[in-house]
C-alpha cells in the first residue's frame, strides 16, 4: 500500500539561563570542574565563532583561579539534547537538529519526516489557487450560521461531526 508523508518542524527556544544550566550540567556529568566554580560571566558570541563563553572562578582567596571556556554551537546543541533527555522532554532520535543564536537565547530546530500508510485512495491532482482569487468549484462554502451545522440531527452532518458540534 502507498504511503503519505508527514513533516514535523519544531522550534525550541532556550533562554541564556537554561543554556548555561545545560552546559554546566553536561560539563559536570563528564567530569568537568566548571559546575563547582562561581559563574562570573556568560557571553553569547555571534559571527564566525558563534557560541557561548563562560568565565568561572574556582577556589577562594589567593588560590582562586579564573577559567574561561568557549562552547561552539555543536557543543551547545549536545548540551541541550542531554538536558532535554534529563528533563524528559521528548526529542525524536531520527530527526535533523540544528541550532542558531536568536535574540532571546538559542533556538534548537527539530525536523522529522514520517511516512505512514495511506488510509484512503489516491488524491486527484490538486491545483493551486491564487491568493485572494475566488474558488472555481461549485462546492458550497459552509458559513458559521449554516443550518446543517446548527442542527446536529441534520442528515447532511455525519454522526462524528454532530457529536463534535453538540
Amino acid at each position: 500500500m502507498a504511503k503519505v508523508r508527514v513533516q514535523e518542524v519544531r522550534k525550541m527556544l532556550f533562554p541564556i539561563e537554561t543554556v548555561v544550566d545545560a552546559v554546566l550540567e553536561l560539563d559536570r556529568s563528564h567530569g568537568g570542574k566548571l559546575a563547582i566554580g562561581k559563574l562570573m560571566e556568560a557571553r553569547v558570541e555571534t559571527g564566525a565563532e558563534s557560541g557561548l563563553t563562560l568565565v568561572v572562578t574556582q577556589g577562594s582567596g589567593s588560590a582562586a583561579a579564573t577559567a574561561q571556556k568557549h562552547y561552539t554551537l555543536a557543543a551547545i546543541a549536545a548540551a541541550l539534547i542531554y538536558y532535554c533527555s534529563r528533563a524528559r522532554i521528548p526529542l525524536p532520535r531520527q530527526s535533523t537538529k540544528s541550532i542558531e543564536v536568536v535574540p532571546e537565547g538559542f533556538q534548537l530546530t527539530i525536523q522529522v519526516v514520517t511516512e505512514v500508510l495511506r488510509l484512503h485512495g489516491e488524491v486527484p491532482q490538486v491545483s493551486q489557487l491564487e491568493v485572494g482569487a475566488p474558488a472555481a468549484s461549485d462546492t458550497p462554502v459552509v458559513a458559521a450560521g449554516d443550518a446543517a451545522l446548527d442542527d446536529p440531527t441534520s442528515p447532511e452532518v455525519p454522526e462524528e461531526a454532530a457529536a463534535a458540534v453538540a
